[in-house]
């Protein structure tokens, strides 16, 4: 920077000359190529940046979507226990934003769950069953029926018996020969 003054008298001029190197108070920008080492050594991991990313967010809500977005924050901290660190990477990934990452794992927490009451029911009835295979060994059938046997005559006459009975009207058009309105009968040919 130079600054140039008016002179005093006409054989003397001044001339001032600042030149600073240290300009300590102009904030440098950070360049946008940064290298992948650069990103990894200067910023959080990426669970780490979305825990905070969901702190956030859950921080600005109020009422039941709060309550909803911290129950998310918690799920993804026992995600992160219960799986590898590159599945809960995945899931952080593949949702998105922070938003779609709350349904996510909620939805995820929902999996969870269901599959933990499953494998309790499951562990709930194999000591049920222990008790009732020692009961059928001694005598009676363990295997089950298959699907692809004809009716017997007892279930044919219980469907029977379970049928509505017909209306005057279609025991008429019955003996007459003709179908109900409703209903029309199977082609006696296919025309294909």
């Amino acid at each position: 920077m130079m600054i140039r003054s008016v002179p005093l008298a006409p054989s003397m001029t001044t001339t001032i000359c600042c030149s600073s190197r240290n300009n300590a108070y102009i904030p440098k920008l950070e360049p946008f190529s940064r290298s992948k080492f650069d990103r990894i050594v200067k910023d959080p991991p990426l669970i780490q940046k979305s825990e905070n990313d969901l702190a956030d967010y859950c921080s600005t809500l109020e009422g039941d979507p709060s309550y909803s977005c911290w129950r998310a924050y918690f799920e993804l901290k026992d995600l992160e226990k219960e799986q590898p660190k590159e599945v809960v990477e995945r899931v952080i990934l593949e949702s998105g934003g922070v938003k779609s990452l709350v349904r996510c794992l909620h939805g995820i927490s929902e999996i969870h769950k269901s599959k933990k009451q499953l494998e309790h029911q499951n562990e709930s009835n194999m000591g049920n069953s222990n008790s009732e295979i020692t009961a059928a060994a001694g005598g009676g059938r363990t295997c089950p029926v298959p699907d692809g046997l004809p009716k017997s005559r007892a279930e044919m006459e219980e469907e029977e018996k379970g049928k509505m009975p017909d209306s005057p009207f279609t025991r008429l058009l019955r003996s007459k020969g003709r179908f109900p309105a409703w209903y029309s009968p199977a082609p006696d040919h296919e025309t294909d």
